[in-house]
């Protein structure tokens, strides 16, 4: 797919991190499958892994 942000480089399959925050609690998520511009690094994650990881997300912060 073409980058919406740079619009010049195309996006290839791979791997990033994400933090997400809430109150004084930090969750990080490594390893998340996204398309990745090889040309500015703007990634971009599915709407699938999207859900599945804001589940994770409030499952971890009401085990808190």
């Amino acid at each position: 797919m073409k980058c919406v942000i740079c619009r010049n480089g195309i996006t290839e399959e791979g791997y990033t991190s994400l933090v997400l925050e809430r109150d004084q609690t930090t969750l990080v998520f490594k390893s998340i499958p996204a398309q990745i511009c090889h040309n500015c690094g703007e990634e971009y994650i599915s709407s699938e892994v999207n859900k599945e990881l804001l589940n994770s997300a409030n499952r971890g912060y009401n085990l808190l």
